[in-house]
């Protein structure tokens, strides 16, 4: 059996309730305990994200862990919460509604993705609501199982073919990631993914784009002995940063995708530039989820992303 602690904005345990299992913190939000997975049943506390606006003298600020994205807010640790483990009932993150330790309504795609999703490394076996009282949001917790046993791509010498296997089946079949997602950590040694949660489907060309392009960054980004073993499995080329753009439309090509408005002959900066403004910035944002009930959030970082870029090259649009 299994204490799950709930916690209150004041550090005091505010609820409790048990799991039928016993468990043993994993990473994440995820336990694994003899019979099953958990995620969503609490985390060691040590920091989270927090509006500006509202840190005060309860919390320490500390140097940013978002990996520079800069709507996540300050990193921060809040002293009232320091070295107790459970749920938390405060926002993880200032644009999302879960608590720190368990799982949204943001969550919620996990379960049908799980199913049709047929590179899921995820089996869902269930989800329960967790008893928050009167916290405004609800939460949740899964027990699951990873088919992959949670073996990382970038931990556990994953495999560059798997990995163009899975490239190729989500560009067959419209499947997409938030493009500014650190995709790499989320697929499997063998070329599954294992948070299903964000994906989202989508013929458009920017999605189709932006998702290939989050994963050739975010494996470049995490381990460049990877990526140009991915880069070589797949005869491309990879002389400059502009070539993660170039790169994911020529593997759109050659899955059959029709990228002729994406002007593919033509490698200039001033194209790059165009493709990066109205093609991947303009696409889905981890602002936005895969589930589109944050879309005026999406749009708000989305715009900010684009003002961004268009300052940082000095953009002259060519339209």
């Amino acid at each position: 059996m299994f204490e799950v602690k709930i916690y209150d904005e004041d550090g005091e345990v505010y609820k409790t309730f048990d799991i039928d299992d016993d468990l043993e913190y994993v990473g994440g939000r995820v336990h694994k305990g003899k019979k099953s997975y958990y995620k969503g049943v609490g985390i060691p506390y040590k920091s989270h994200f927090v509006d500006r606006s509202k840190l005060s003298s309860e919390y320490t600020q500390i140097k940013s862990i978002s990996g520079d994205v800069f709507y996540a807010g300050q990193a921060a640790i809040k002293d009232k919460f320091k070295n107790k483990t459970g749920i938390f009932l405060e926002k993880y993150q200032e644009f999302f509604p879960d608590a720190i330790g368990s799982c949204s309504v943001k969550e919620g795609p996990l379960v049908i993705n799980s199913v049709i999703f047929e590179k899921s490394s995820v089996e869902v076996y269930d989800c329960k609501e967790i008893d928050v009282g009167d916290y405004k949001d609800k939460q949740y917790y899964y027990e699951l199982d990873y088919l992959c046993k949670r073996k990382g791509y970038l931990e556990d010498n994953g495999d560059p073919k798997k990995l163009t296997e899975l490239i190729d089946y989500m560009i067959q079949e419209d499947w997409n990631f938030l493009w500014d997602k650190a995709t790499i950590r989320d697929i499997s040694d063998d070329g599954r993914v294992t948070d299903v949660a964000d994906l989202f489907t989508s013929n458009n060309l920017m999605h189709k784009l932006g998702s290939v392009y989050s994963l050739l960054y975010s494996l470049h980004h995490f381990d460049k002995n990877k990526f140009n073993d991915f880069i070589k499995v797949n005869n491309l080329k990879h002389p400059d940063a502009r070539w993660f753009v170039f790169n994911s439309v020529l593997l759109l090509m050659r899955n059959g995708v029709n990228v002729t408005e994406l002007n593919p002959d033509n490698l200039t900066t001033q194209n790059y530039n165009e493709l990066v403004i109205h093609y991947i910035a303009a696409g889905k944002n981890c602002g936005h989820c895969s589930c589109d009930l944050f879309t005026d959030n999406g749009n708000k970082i989305r715009d900010q992303y684009i003002e961004q870029i268009k300052k940082q090259i000095n953009y002259k649009s060519v339209v």
